[in-house]
């Protein structure tokens, strides 16, 4: 194995635990650490199956807000996370430990990875091991500051890019001696758009170098920040939450020539109106495709000459922005109107699957223990 675990690809997926004399059992996991929604994977599925063991968390804290009574919340909680959190909303003050896949407030992030901790192992017995995606560029300042939340959450630590560990969970290993099987480790540039960032990666069967990779802090959030902007100069009258806005947004995003039928209800001085948003939404989510579209340009002007045709033709979109209606058609048509030839741009699956989950979670398997950062 080399020196970097991220290029120790396993090939089976055994359980993620094993026995020392005298020790605690150790327990791999893979994180997929994101701004709006994490997940964590405590094991791998079998070759081929359909449902994966991944537990999606909303990436969120909740402090109760002042002179809150007692009994309103569960338990009198000082704190309360994820799914919790957003069902008591009313009575906390929420926080977002992340801030374009960074993060924002340590206390809530250190609170945060106990809390995802805690799901997989709750009674503490084993020693948890953990590798957890990153946005593509993060730089050292960041890395440290992750690896200070994570004191006493985890035992020991890796950080890997995170398109490149969605290749990796994409990648079925069972099919790699199958002369018509797309190796998406072999040669292929990954767009993983996300809550906070867009990250690009060039994946080619070994860890990505910095040349390789690309980060844009233009995604999801800025979608809603610009959505909001237009329904508000379209109706003036309608003040709604970002959180409402996000929901419109997921129920009707597309690119391409402008729609209309989407229809909204919101309230207006307390009482119920539908307003037309369809508009808005293709204005917001073509601004997301065009910041693509450029970035995309320059990773691929970065790409070897004896790589970038076979790797035009292997483009994989993943992340939640990748399933906004029509975006892989639109870049693809894009890239062939600028001149690129035969470009071929996909989605990793209509699904939400955990594939940065999955391939954290093999490379957690294959690291050698003198690879792990301890926090």
């Amino acid at each position: 194995m080399s020196s970097d675990p991220a290029e120790a690809i396993p090939e089976n997926s055994e359980e993620s635990t094993s026995e020392e004399d005298g020790k605690k059992r150790k327990m791999y996991i893979g994180l997929d650490l994101g701004t709006l929604n994490s997940c964590i994977l405590p094991k791998l599925s079998k070759p081929g199956a359909d449902e994966h063991h991944g537990i999606w968390v909303p990436t969120v804290v909740g402090y109760p807000e002042d002179g809150i009574l007692a009994g309103i919340l569960p338990g009198n909680s000082s704190m309360l996370h994820g799914d919790e959190a957003l069902a008591n909303e009313l009575h906390l003050r929420l926080v977002n430990p992340l801030n374009d896949g960074v993060i924002a407030d340590h206390e809530a992030a250190k609170s945060f990875l106990q809390y995802l901790r805690n799901k997989v192992d709750p009674e503490h017995k084993r020693e948890v091991y953990c590798v957890i995606g990153i946005p593509a560029v993060a730089d050292a300042e960041a890395k440290e500051s992750l690896k200070n939340a994570s004191k006493g959450a985890f035992d020991g630590i890796l950080f890997i890019p995170e398109p490149f560990l969605a290749a990796l969970g994409m990648r079925d290993e069972e099919r790699l001696t199958d002369p018509t099987y797309s190796d998406p480790v072999a040669n292929s540039l990954f767009v993983d758009i996300g809550a906070g960032t867009t990250d690009f990666c060039i994946v080619q069967g070994y860890f990505p170098k910095p040349e390789d990779l690309l980060s844009i802090p233009f995604a999801g959030n800025e979608v809603d920040v610009i959505l909001d902007k237009a329904i508000r100069e379209e109706y003036a009258e309608v003040d709604v939450p970002i959180s409402m806005i996000r929901k419109f947004k997921e129920s009707y995003s597309y690119v391409g020539e402008s729609e209309s039928g989407a229809r909204v209800k919101v309230p207006v001085d307390g009482k119920p109106r539908k307003i037309e948003i369809g508009k808005q939404v293709g204005l917001a989510c073509n601004q997301l495709l065009g910041e693509i579209f450029d970035s995309l340009k320059e990773v691929i002007s970065k790409a070897s000459p004896q790589s970038v045709f076979g790797m035009l033709q292997n483009i994989v979109l993943t992340g939640g922005g990748s399933r906004v209606r029509n975006i892989d058609q639109e870049l693809q048509r894009l890239l062939v109107d600028d001149g690129y030839e035969e470009p071929d741009v996909r989605i990793s699956s209509r699904e939400v699957m955990p594939f940065v989950g999955i391939g954290a979670l093999k490379v957690a398997k294959a690291a050698r223990e003198d690879q792990w950062i301890r926090p």
